[in-house]
């Protein structure tokens, strides 16, 4: 394993934001060891098929809606894409790919925009806190209503309404139900957001979301670093995630790279652990990337890694259950390919099924790309 020093990184942005992690680790839906069984492709993957729904849950979407209209996010901008396509040959979006089109063209853009700096704290205009915004059909956005309390005093409130399922804003005729607080909690020495949201639509209020995103940001001789945490919980009809997300990017202006290092954990509604850490080095002129990713999947299904070394789309490594190497990974991340140790193939089930293992990492790095995204813009690094 390569290391590019994460840690050392992460102390240097400062302890309080590792803190605020262990501070709010409550019941995370983290459980004990997987059980010892044999490896079995389709199992592990229907252990954390519902990775592929984290990020188009509710509250994330209607929370980007919301920063949108809030002009702490781009309209529409996102740094991986929202979708890709799955079972097809020709899987040209895939998020851990890093190829043009994706993650590594943004590369460029976020070194320009880090070595400026990032904007100042407080989140919102004065003018805007205590305030509830509901959405306006006829002006097609949100404005204040002097009518509505409720709102924290450090943040704003919005009302939550059914979206509609192509436009993906408030479905006509709006239909409410609920409501979604996003509070500043920031300091002097890290720009905090919460984010709350509750189902008000049965009379009681049902959590939606739970979770705060906290970025930090520094200079150093090399260049700048931006660290971005958050932890907390979302809920929809797709199920519950728990997450732990640890981003950190640092630009190094002498050698023109970027230095990624992630360290993200999702427990899935099944009640899978996964832990995905990736480690390595994007040229800032999008010329190439180099990453090794670590993808731990403990569930049901027993426990199975991936270990693979990305170079400009190229991928080389291992699938492991239980210590054991089932699976040498090799080929492109658009067209994998899988042999047994012995040199032999598989099936079609089973090559499916790992094609869906290894989309779990893409599930992770979208969804993190989402719970990120308020701050990560804001910072310039998205």
């Amino acid at each position: 394993m390569r290391s590019h020093g994460s840690n050392v990184r992460n102390a240097m942005i400062g302890g309080v934001l590792l803190a605020s992690v262990a501070a709010c680790s409550s019941d995370s839906g983290f459980t004990g060891p997987p059980p010892n069984v044999p490896f079995s492709p389709p199992d592990v993957a229907n252990s954390i098929h519902s990775l592929r729904f984290a990020a188009n849950n509710i509250a994330l979407v209607q929370v980007g809606l919301i920063t949108d209209a809030l002009g702490l996010t781009t309209p529409g901008f996102s740094a991986v894409p929202r979708r890709y396509e799955r079972g097809e040959v020709a899987r040209h979006e895939i998020a851990r790919s890093f190829q043009p089109g994706t993650f590594r063209d943004l590369v460029a853009k976020r070194a320009l925009r880090l070595s400026v700096g990032a904007k100042a704290v407080p989140l919102f205009p004065i003018n805007f806190l205590g305030q509830t915004f509901v959405y306006d059909a006829g002006l097609d956005g949100y404005v204040i209503d002097d009518g509505l309390g409720g709102a924290p005093a450090d943040g704003v409130r919005f009302v939550l309404y059914r979206l509609d399922g192509v436009s993906r804003l408030p479905a006509l005729p709006l239909a409410p139900f609920g409501f979604l607080d996003l509070i500043d909690r920031s300091d002097a020495v890290s720009t905090i957001l919460r984010i709350q949201a509750f189902d008000t639509s049965g009379g009681g209020s049902l959590p939606l979301a739970d979770y705060f995103v906290d970025g930090a940001f520094a200079s150093v001789s090399s260049g700048v670093i931006v660290n971005l945490l958050s932890e907390g919980f979302v809920i929809d009809h797709n199920g519950r995630f728990d997450f732990q997300l640890d981003e950190t990017l640092e630009t190094d202006d002498q050698f023109g790279v970027t230095i990624a290092s992630l360290d993200h954990r999702v427990v899935s509604d099944e009640g899978t652990q996964t832990t995905l850490v990736v480690e390595g080095e994007i040229a800032n002129d999008g010329s190439f990337s180099d990453l090794d990713f670590f993808w731990d999947i403990a569930g049901a299904a027993g426990a199975t890694s991936a270990d693979l070394r990305i170079v400009d789309g190229f991928q080389d490594g291992t699938i492991s259950h239980g210590g054991q190497t089932e699976v040498f990974v090799s080929g492109t991340v658009q067209l994998p390919d899988y042999r047994r140790p012995n040199g032999g193939g598989f099936g079609p089930n089973d090559t499916a099924a790992l094609d869906e293992i290894l989309f779990g990492i893409d599930d992770v790095l979208i969804m993190a790309d989402e719970v990120l995204r308020p701050l990560a813009e804001l910072f310039g690094v998205r």
